[in-house]
């Protein structure tokens, strides 16, 4: 059990509404996708768990070890909208894509075919208009830029749209992990690695993000 586990405020699943569980100081589903910031119940994790850790990386709040920096990464995910990153088109009336969200009481089957089309498909994503190889590159640099703030959520819509952790500046030769290690953003490391960020690439200098980090002062990083 994570000694900081009651910081985790949100009380039920993200997928169905399911009232969580009383966990010592807390309340809050059992279950995590660690790579959308999402907190599910029991049945949800089931469907998850059936997508493979390629599509959802489960951990469970009271069987699992949680390093503190993984879980305030949760905690700013789950607490700061990283749920909407996913279902932004239920919110568009010209998304095509059936929008009814299932609630705690619907069968199986049904929560099964949402969580699908959500995760599987991310069919209610915010996608790009235009995706063009410039279009992309232009979300590869705000990746970069949004990587030196605490912003997570942003970060984590970015990289829902494709964004490249591992994109090196053309002109600094510095890749996202990079410059989240430069500027001591801890959460946008964990995210950035979640989703296949390298923290041992170099720059053009031959930099690590440890040495990038440790030279503006971060040496607990």
């Amino acid at each position: 059990m994570p000694k900081n586990s009651e910081t985790i405020t949100t009380k039920e699943c993200h997928d169905c509404g399911q009232s969580g569980k009383l966990f010592i100081k807390w309340v809050c589903p059992e279950w995590c996708s660690i790579n959308h910031g999402v907190l599910l119940c029991d049945e949800c994790c089931s469907v998850h768990l059936s997508l493979g850790r390629h599509i959802s990386q489960i951990k469970s709040f009271k069987r699992s070890y949680w390093p503190p920096n993984q879980l305030n990464l949760i905690h700013e995910l789950s607490s700061n909208g990283a749920n909407l990153v996913w279902e932004y088109g239920l919110l568009d009336p010209q998304n095509k894509v059936p929008r009814k969200k299932p609630s705690a009481k619907d069968a199986l089957p049904i929560k099964a075919d949402f969580i699908r089309t959500k995760y599987q498909q991310m069919a209610y994503i915010n996608r790009l208009k235009d995706e063009t190889n410039g279009t992309f590159e232009d979300l590869h640099l705000q990746l970069h830029s949004i990587a030196r703030t605490d912003n997570v959520v942003t970060c984590l819509r970015f990289l829902s749209q494709g964004a490249d952790p591992n994109f090196k500046n053309p002109e600094t030769g510095t890749s996202s992990v990079h410059v989240a290690a430069s500027r001591g953003q801890q959460n946008q490391i964990e995210l950035l690695c979640i989703f296949g960020g390298d923290p041992a690439a170099v720059d053009s200098s031959g930099m690590s993000p440890e040495e990038h980090a440790r030279i503006n002062g971060y040496f607990d990083l």
